[in-house]
């Protein structure tokens, strides 16, 4: 090998190593700007350290001196943070900063040299035809989301060597026939990747074969001549997921260092946690914290634990609420009589710690599934009706306890019964379902979204008064109507009106039907459009 040829084999090789580092960075800034967006927990600091640790490895194998040292600060301050079991303003600025300059670190020549231009989230790389590519992106775009075109076999090699994505979206006869199963089915071998395949086929079929060829590339889906809302519903959930919510455990115990004892046990394990020492003040707490599992003690002054357990199951809303007695009780026979009288399950002290934060996570998980069946719509996973209406009771409340503004908008999608006439009700589902997805993609996560009835919506949007409210409400009208939706072989495009109520602190009673007014204003505008009520 000459000269030149080494020096170019061994430039190939730093970008190489570089190009690694780099991939690792970005992984680091989308797990920091996800906890960030969950209202950044001691719960999420092991996965931030883990991450960290991974970039100083690199960085340091590698010889990038400058990122290990950015990355050792970050990772000194995460640890100080999760020794104290609490992370502080001071600290997540400092690690900001920190995050900031490995931001600048990273910037590729193709980012314009503006750390803002990074991808806040992995992107969704599309092995596909140049005309569907096109489709792909606009519509993607439309929600959001950030993708990326491969155009041959050396371009998608270098494109995943360059990003982590969400997902891949390639077609069976990628460039040619047959060539986007051979490339993922290659590429699976050489990287055994954990990113989700997903595969497509412009053909009016799919054999057998080649769904079978499919699968065993690593395909966890497989859509023949798809619409582009099955896709992004496919992709959605891998697209910058977001850290689930910690559970919410109620602890109920006279004794203070028992209760302390559970509160840290529990904490530690990433869940959320509400202590109160007296029993009496049990419908507040309820009423305040919505936990989602209850760990009482058996026997307290004023009452017994069987006695506040039956306190609770007398309200309906409560009655799927776990409730775990933990005390020194081992008579068998009164432990299963407290069972019978409302409880789930009876934990005896002494408890080691693991012990009590496996078995809590492990009914709280279960009753979070249990309650989604119950409180989700089937088709969207909206909040249904009955429950859309208790979150809005909360938020009332709570907006006029913090004394902060709060809008509630009723969406309507307009000549809804025309789609179903025209094309069909499997295809008036699939505009629900595209609605329904792009609510959520562009509201917070503070805002709780509900499939109202038929094809109306309500959103609850938190601190938001009535003229901001119509600004995110026009947004997403304005953006959505010009989304495609599919039937056969045809394209429609749809609209909606909307209908805005802010509440005044005093108007919980009426805001539903004031918001509903609203609505009826923008329908006699000429529908697609969006109307505050005025008192």
């Amino acid at each position: 090998m000459s000269h030149i040829e080494k020096e170019s084999a061994s430039n190939a090789l730093k970008r190489h190593f570089a190009s690694r580092v780099s991939n690792q960075i970005r992984v680091l800034l989308n797990l920091w700007r996800a906890s960030l967006d969950a209202g950044l927990k001691v719960e999420h600091l092991p996965k931030l350290i883990d991450e960290c640790e991974k970039l100083m490895r690199q960085s340091l194998r590698f010889n990038i001196h400058h990122q290990h040292d950015q990355a050792l600060l970050i990772l000194d301050t995460l640890n100080e943070a999760h020794s104290q079991d609490l992370i502080s303003e001071q600290q997540i600025n400092a690690i900001q900063v920190n995050i900031d300059q490995l931001s600048k670190s990273s910037l590729r020549r193709s980012d314009s040299q503006d750390p803002q231009n990074i991808p806040a989230a992995k992107p969704i790389i599309l092995a596909v035809s140049k005309e569907y590519a096109e489709k792909l992106t606009q519509q993607f775009n439309h929600f959001g989301m950030i993708n990326i075109v491969a155009h041959d076999n050396e371009h998608f090699y270098r494109l995943q060597d360059e990003y982590t994505p969400s997902a891949f979206i390639t077609d069976i006869h990628f460039v040619r026939e047959h060539n986007g199963l051979e490339l993922m089915s290659h590429f699976a071998k050489l990287k055994q990747s954990n990113v989700p395949l997903i595969f497509i086929t412009q053909e009016e079929t799919a054999s057998i074969e080649q769904r079978l060829e499919a699968h065993r590339a690593g395909g966890i889906r497989f859509f023949v001549k798809p619409a582009v809302n099955q896709l992004i519903r496919a992709v959605e959930k891998y697209y910058a997921p977001k850290p689930e919510a910690p559970h919410k455990v109620l602890i109920v115990d006279d004794s203070r260092s028992q209760a302390f004892f559970c509160e840290k046990a529990l904490t530690k394990a990433g869940m959320e946690t509400h202590t109160i020492t007296d029993p009496l003040e049990i419908l507040i707490a309820l009423d305040e914290f919505q936990p989602e599992i209850i760990v009482m003690d058996m026997y307290m002054p004023g009452c017994t634990g069987t006695e506040v357990a039956g306190v609770i199951r007398q309200q309906p809303q409560y009655i799927g609420v776990p409730i775990l007695f933990l005390s020194g009780e081992d008579n068998v026979d009164i432990q299963l009589n407290a069972m019978s009288r409302g409880g789930d399950d009876f934990l005896t002290k002494p408890i080691k710690a693991n012990h009590l934060a496996i078995t809590v996570e492990s009914r709280a998980r279960r009753a979070r599934v249990l309650n989604n069946l119950i409180a989700k719509d089937s088709l969207t996973g909206l909040f249904n009706h009955t429950y859309i209406l208790d979150k809005l009771k909360q938020a009332c409340r709570q907006a006029k306890e913090k004394q902060q503004p709060l809008s509630f908008a009723m969406v309507d999608i307009d000549f809804f019964k025309k789609i179903n006439d025209n094309y069909g009700h499997p295809v008036g589902d699939k505009v629900i379902l595209a609605l329904s997805l792009f609510l959520k993609q562009r509201l917070r996560n503070s805002d709780s979204i509900g499939r109202y009835g038929g094809e109306e919506f309500a959103v609850i949007l938190t601190n938001t008064d009535a003229e901001q409210a119509m600004a995110v409400m026009n947004d997403i009208r304005e953006v959505f109507s010009q989304l495609d939706h599919n039937a056969d072989e045809k394209e429609f495009q749809v609209s909606f009106s909307c209908g805005i109520c802010s509440f005044n602190g005093k108007n919980s009673d009426h805001i539903i039907e004031h918001a509903d007014q609203a609505l009826y204003e923008a329908k006699k505008q000429g529908r697609n459009n969006v109307q505050i009520y005025i008192e």
